[in-house]
């Protein structure tokens, strides 16, 4: 019986030790090229801005960013994180094509990415994209002013459609009028490109006028303290500005629509002139991060946390006078092509809307001479 028992155990496999595995990858392009001193101006082609802006992030970010004390593999450096999530951003490349070129999984890239949108909208959003305060209200108006002579704006708004992967769950609800699944970013721009307030959180289907209803501008333009100043005898108080597609307010003047007299016409090329800040905003935005411009390989849910970090990114660049390159303006028009923005639709006027911008017709009228619009040209 002995002898049974003995020659039964011995027959059972002995267990192994376990070990943890981990594929090797090379990260000789992270830690010898990126960081060697002749990428400076490759830095800007693959994360869109220069070293210092860069720097600048990685010490920012670095308290939400850095490894826990317990790790089980080598921890992923914030430096490496922030390099990770920009290339992504940049390139709209797979997870697999960005892990490859790091070193690392692309799960490691997934999370990467998901840590640093997380972290950019915790720590900068509120920081980065803001209302203006009196005393940048004033810099604003005069901004604004000096490009189109027309006095009081605060702002321009408008929207545009971002590519996304629809659920498979109420898909249906984010195909836009031009026929592709898209989420709605709307976004306030001052007359120095920067993002004021910016709302990304509706299917491609709803209307620019129920994005504006629902955004933050909307919700507390009763709390907003507008600038006001004397226009033609006439105390007037500061405004934004936007296309047909929103209703005329108090507060938002858009313009003329229909057979035009050439007082209306002429208004309207220099409203234009103004309102041509968010257009030229949204395409440096798109052109530095062309995640933006094709279909979004992530779920819908996040979208908009990627479209607020681009967005933040977007600011801090330009007030750091980060280089903006041109080609970036070609791989945007070469987008834009492919997935035509939809056209606006008109909504109604106001009573009172109607008579401040019937005010600043005649105030341009009498103070500038009478210009054609690129329509009218047409």
């Amino acid at each position: 019986m002995r002898n049974m028992v003995k020659n039964f155990s011995s027959n059972i496999p002995k267990q192994k030790t376990r070990k943890i595995w981990m594929k090797k990858r090379s990260k000789h392009w992270w830690n010898t090229i990126v960081k060697s001193e002749t990428f400076d101006d490759q830095m800007v082609e693959n994360f869109r801005m220069d070293k210092q802006s860069f720097q600048f992030l990685c010490e920012k970010l670095s308290p939400a960013l850095s490894p826990s004390a317990i790790v089980v593999r080598e921890a992923i450096p914030v430096d490496m994180k922030v390099g990770i999530a920009l290339y992504k951003l940049a390139s709209c490349a797979e997870y697999r094509v960005v892990g490859n070129q790091f070193g690392v999984h692309k799960s490691t890239v997934k999370k990467c990415v998901y840590e640093f949108c997380r972290a950019v909208v915790d720590v900068l959003l509120k920081d980065e994209i803001h209302l203006p305060d009196e005393s940048e209200c004033l810099s604003i108006i005069r901004g604004f002013e000096e490009k189109s002579g027309v006095p009081q704006i605060l702002g321009a708004i408008d929207g545009t459609h971002v590519p996304i992967r629809p659920p498979l769950d109420g898909g249906a609800d984010y195909i836009n009028r031009k026929g592709w699944p898209s989420m709605v970013l709307q976004a306030v721009v001052d007359c120095n490109y920067l993002f004021m307030d910016i709302t990304c959180k509706h299917p491609g289907s709803v209307h620019d006028a129920t994005v504006l209803k629902d955004s933050y501008l909307s919700i507390n333009i009763d709390k907003f303290k507008f600038p006001k100043a004397t226009i033609n005898g006439v105390e007037m108080s500061a405004f934004f500005i936007g296309d047909p597609a929103y209703p005329q307010l108090p507060w938002l003047i858009k313009g003329y629509t229909g057979t035009l007299d050439p007082v209306e016409d002429s208004f309207n090329a220099y409203l234009n002139r103004a309102r041509i800040v968010v257009e030229n905003a949204f395409g440096r935005l798109k052109g530095r991060w062309r995640i933006l411009q094709k279909r979004i390989d992530i779920d819908v849910k996040f979208v908009p946390h990627i479209v607020a970090t681009c967005c933040v990114l977007h600011n801090i660049l330009e007030r750091r006078r980060s280089p903006y390159r041109e080609t970036w303006n070609t791989d945007t028009s070469t987008m834009s092509d492919l997935l035509t923005q939809p056209a606006s639709t008109n909504i109604t006027s106001t009573l009172q809307g109607d008579e401040i911008r019937n005010h600043l017709k005649l105030y341009m009228a009498q103070n500038f001479p009478l210009i054609r619009s690129i329509k009218s040209n047409v």
